[in-house]
C-alpha cells in the first residue's frame, strides 16, 4: 500500500474557510473514485494534509490528475509515516495559470472554485478517460471568461456566452492581447449572427472565433485549440451549436442580479425562471454522458427544485459529497452535477 499526501494551496483556505478540507477531499474522490481509499486531513509538524493510500504507485496520469486538482500546492509520498518525498507535479497545461489571472474585475468567480467545477464535471462526465484530449467545455453563463479561461488552460476547445455584448467584447480583446503577447498563433473570425431564438423572439448576436496554437510546429501539426465568445441569450445556445456538441458545461450562476420572471411581473433575483427556461437548450447542445455542473446560491433556491429541473431535462444527478460552503451572509454558494442520458 503506498501513501500520499497532498500540501493545499494557501488561497484555497482563503476561498473556503472552515469548508476548505471538505471540498478538498470531495474533489480528490470525485476525479479518482475508488482508485484511492482512506481520504482524511492530517497534521504533519503543525501543517494541515489531505493523506490518501493507494494500492498502486501513481502513474503518470496519476501525477497530472493531482497535479490539476484546484487546491493542490504540492503532492509527497509518505515513508514510515513519517519520511516526506516530493512528487513532481505534471499538470500538462496548454497556457499558464496567468491567463486567469491577469483579468480582475468585481464579480469574477475564483479560479480555484472554477477549477473544481471543471475537475468534478470530467469526473462525472463519460469522457474521464480523455481528460488530456480536447475536451469542449461550455460555460453559457460566462460573463468576463473565467470559466472559458481556465478551460483553454487545461487544453479544451472552451466557449462561452452572456447577454451583455460589453463583456463578450471585452473577453475577447483580452484573449486577442494576450495571445499577441505571447505571441501565440492564431487567428480570430468574428461574424455576425441572428435568427428566431427563445419563445420565437428575432435575435442579433456576434461571434469571436479564435483558433490558437502555441507555435508553428503544432499549428501545422494540427495541435489547435478553438474558443469562441458568443454575446446573446443563453436560451438560444441550441441555435448557436449543434446538438451533442460539448463533453462538460459549467457555469456559475449570477449572484444579486435581476432576472426575468417568465411568470409576469416584475424581475426577481431567484434565477429558477432563467434555469427551468435554459437547461432544456443547454441540455440539447450536450454529448450524451456529457456533464453540466452549475453553482448556485442556496438561499435563493433550493436543491431539490433544482434536481427536479434537471431530472425533467433527462439528467441524472450525481453526488460526490456535500460541496455547500459560505461565501458571505448573502451567499450560501453549492454545486449540482447532472449527466445526460444516453
Amino acid at each position: 500500500m503506498f501513501k500520499y499526501a497532498l500540501l493545499q494551496n494557501p488561497g484555497h483556505n482563503r476561498v473556503y474557510f472552515n469548508s476548505s478540507g471538505k471540498l478538498a477531499k470531495n474533489e480528490l474522490s470525485a476525479m479518482f473514485f475508488d482508485a484511492i481509499t482512506d481520504i482524511k486531513e492530517a497534521l504533519f509538524g503543525g501543517i494541515e494534509y489531505i493523506t490518501f493510500s493507494s494500492g498502486n504507485k501513481l502513474s503518470e496520469d496519476d501525477i497530472i490528475l493531482l497535479s490539476r486538482l484546484s487546491f493542490v500546492y504540492a503532492i509527497f509520498e509518505i515513508h514510515d509515516n513519517k519520511l516526506f518525498l516530493p512528487v513532481t507535479k505534471n499538470h500538462s497545461y496548454f497556457f499558464s495559470d496567468d491567463l486567469n489571472m491577469i483579468l480582475k474585475y468585481s464579480g469574477k468567480t475564483n479560479e480555484i472554485f472554477t477549477r473544481m467545477m471543471i475537475n468534478v464535471a470530467v469526473a462525472a462526465s463519460g469522457f474521464k478517460s480523455g481528460f488530456l484530449e480536447n475536451l469542449n467545455l461550455l460555460d453559457p453563463v460566462c460573463g468576463k471568461g473565467t470559466t472559458v479561461f481556465d478551460g483553454l488552460i487545461c487544453g479544451y476547445n472552451s466557449y462561452g456566452t452572456d447577454l451583455s455584448d460589453k463583456l463578450i467584447n471585452e473577453s475577447s480583446r483580452f484573449l486577442k492581447k494576450y495571445l499577441e503577447t505571447g505571441k501565440y498563433k492564431h487567428t480570430l473570425k468574428e461574424q455576425k449572427i441572428s435568427g428566431t431564438g427563445h419563445e420565437n423572439i428575432p435575435f442579433k448576436s456576434q461571434r469571436h472565433l479564435f483558433e490558437l496554437a502555441k507555435n508553428k510546429t503544432d499549428k501545422k501539426s494540427d495541435k489547435n485549440l478553438l474558443c469562441e465568445f458568443i454575446d446573446g441569450d443563453t436560451r438560444n445556445v441550441g441555435k448557436y451549436y449543434k446538438k451533442n456538441t460539448f463533453h462538460i458545461i459549467v457555469g456559475d450562476l449570477p449572484y444579486g442580479i435581476q432576472h426575468d420572471n417568465t411568470t409576469g411581473g416584475n424581475k426577481m433575483r431567484n434565477p429558477v425562471n432563467l434555469i427551468k427556461t435554459s437547461v432544456p437548450a443547454w441540455t440539447e447542445v450536450l454529448k450524451p454522458g456529457g456533464a453540466i455542473v452549475l453553482a448556485w446560491n442556496t438561499f435563493l433556491l433550493k436543491r431539490d427544485e433544482l434536481e427536479k429541473i434537471f431530472t425533467d431535462n433527462m439528467l441524472d444527478v450525481k453526488t460526490f459529497g456535500d460541496f455547500s460552503h459560505r461565501v458571505d451572509q448573502a451567499i450560501n454558494r453549492d454545486i449540482i452535477i447532472g449527466v445526460k442520458q444516453g
